[in-house]
């Protein structure tokens, strides 16, 4: 048991909670495109993050590889509906070195929005498929009576 770890996951696990909360409670600063079930996919993201490292902390691999994969479908879901759902879509391409910006370029929102879109259906492609490939033959397989 590591104290460090607990301590640190309590904290996480309170701040997304807290998040969570404020978006509930005061909803009229979110982008309207947002749906606030979607919205409160990134405080449920730093919330699971913190029951991962309490479950870390407290020994329980099992109960850690599971809460990674729904903080990996939080993270998901919230880039393909940034990708395909929402309305508005700004974004800005920076060369830096050190932190400095050096180059700073304002993109099309359209020209960006199909960027996204290109990346996300090959981030798509690549955890999708082989989950599917995977749950396909599980399914095949014979049960064991």
């Amino acid at each position: 048991m590591n104290r460090g770890l607990i301590v640190f996951g309590v904290f996480a696990l309170l701040v997304g909670a807290g998040s969570g909360y404020l978006i509930v409670a005061h909803p009229e600063g979110l982008n309207p495109s947002w749906p606030v079930g979607m919205a409160l996919l990134a405080p449920a993201a730093f919330a699971l993050g913190g029951l991962y490292i309490l479950a870390s902390g407290l020994g329980s691999t099992r109960f850690s590889g599971v809460l990674m994969a729904s903080i990996a479908v939080c993270f998901l879901a919230i880039a393909n509906w940034a990708a395909f759902f929402t309305a508005h879509f700004h974004c800005v391409e920076t060369v830096s070195f050190f932190g400095v910006a050096l180059l700073r370029r304002l993109p099309d929102e359209r020209e960006c929005r199909d960027r996204l879109r290109m990346i996300m259906a090959c981030v798509d492609a690549l955890v999708v498929f082989p989950f599917l490939l995977f749950a396909w033959r599980r399914l095949r397989e014979p049960k064991a009576s």
